[in-house]
């Protein structure tokens, strides 16, 4: 792997006010390691406002006359459920286009600035995500919440940034609780860019965002025909992986040093909270538009998950993406999980505290050894 000085934060792409109100709405609490992060995000925030002034400017008529072909796809779950692993083999479909990471990391400019920086400054991404070695680029399937933080609205999400607050803006996580118009305000936003990536790639939408978990009549109230799929897995393996997971993406993108304090208690509880709200709207869902596997069989047998997903959901085009799928997981192959032991306290807990979770999705109720 090459050396390198600099690496681009998550939220180097917010514009300026936004930002602005972050840091505010957190006491402007940077630790002094991150003070020059949190310097160069700021100087990138203003950068920003010029571009997106200027993509306004020569596209803005068509941004706000783009309209999706069809409503999305959209995977459910919660982190280190395997939905990124989906997420890539579905955008593998010639049919399909999923938002990718320049796309979400600057959702205000991307239209103007996407192949610049394709072409200019891949090499400020990392090679491999921080908390699992997958692979990055600025064209791979990337989640669209952060295309969200970084157009400023409120978002469970900027925890990232703030490991050490209390978890902000939780009525966000549902939208439920919101006012009319702050709710009517972050469905224009989420469509708004939707449309956008749509004005620049054809084809379906493919979303994957665990916070959409919680979403679902949300969604459903922007696009009925949406079609949802849930990925679960084995909390025993799960959980050490957010525990992991929350740690090094904190450590690679925050702007305080993280202190994990209370991290297991968080983690538990939003594990529990997604699956109860997701378990409260499922079968609102039009048996025909949501379709719900394993983690553990689409490791297996993946292309017979996704062959049972598409007939399913009755897509066409199975036979022509199979080729994709194979090739990027040749590409894939040399890819490891992490071994993460499970020690017996916390597989004890996992037992107590998931044991819901572990009963609805058929997993043994004691730990494995």
């Amino acid at each position: 792997m090459r050396p390198r000085r600099f690496e681009l934060p998550m939220w180097t792409g917010v514009r300026f006010v936004p930002w602005l109100r972050v840091l505010a709405r957190h006491g402007f609490r940077v630790s002094p390691a991150r003070i020059p992060r949190a310097v160069g995000i700021t100087v990138a925030s203003l950068g920003n406002e010029l571009l997106t002034a200027i993509q306004l400017a020569i596209w803005g008529r068509g941004l706000r006359a783009a309209r999706l072909e069809v409503d999305p796809i959209v995977i459910l779950g919660h982190w280190r459920s395997g939905t990124t692993f989906l997420h890539e083999l579905l955008a593998r479909d010639p049919r399909l286009v999923a938002p990718n990471t320049i796309q979400c990391a600057v959702p205000s400019h991307f239209v103007l600035s996407e192949e610049f920086a394709r072409e200019r400054l891949a090499w400020l991404l990392p090679e491999r995500r921080p908390m699992d070695a997958m692979r990055l680029g600025f064209s791979r399937p990337q989640e669209d919440e952060l295309a969200l933080c970084n157009l400023g609205m409120p978002s469970p999400w900027w925890t990232v940034a703030f490991p050490n607050e209390p978890p902000p803006d939780p009525l966000y996580e549902d939208l439920d609780g919101l006012s009319d118009r702050d709710r009517d305000r972050w469905l224009a936003t989420w469509t708004g860019f939707l449309r956008a990536v749509q004005f620049e790639h054809p084809g379906r939408l493919v979303l994957k965002n665990p916070l959409h978990t919680c979403r679902v009549p949300a969604i459903r109230s922007v696009f009925p025909a949406a079609d949802f799929i849930h990925l679960v897995r084995d909390p025993y393996d799960m959980v050490p992986s957010c525990l992991h997971f929350w740690r090094r993406i904190s450590e690679a993108h925050g702007l305080q040093r993280p202190t994990a304090a209370g991290l297991e208690d968080r983690v538990f509880a939003s594990i529990l909270r997604m699956d109860r709200r997701l378990h409260a709207t499922w079968d609102a869902i039009p048996t025909g538009h949501r379709y719900r596997t394993r983690y553990e069989d689409l490791v297996a047998e993946p292309i017979g998950v996704l062959r049972s997903i598409y007939a399913h959901f009755g897509w066409p085009g199975a036979d022509a993406a199979e080729p994709h799928w194979r090739r990027h997981l040749a590409d894939e192959h040399a890819y490891r999980r992490n071994d993460l032991p499970t020690d017996e306290r916390l597989r004890g807990r996992i037992v107590v505290d998931l044991a819901e979770m572990l009963t609805r999705y058929g997993y043994p109720l004691p730990g494995p050894p």
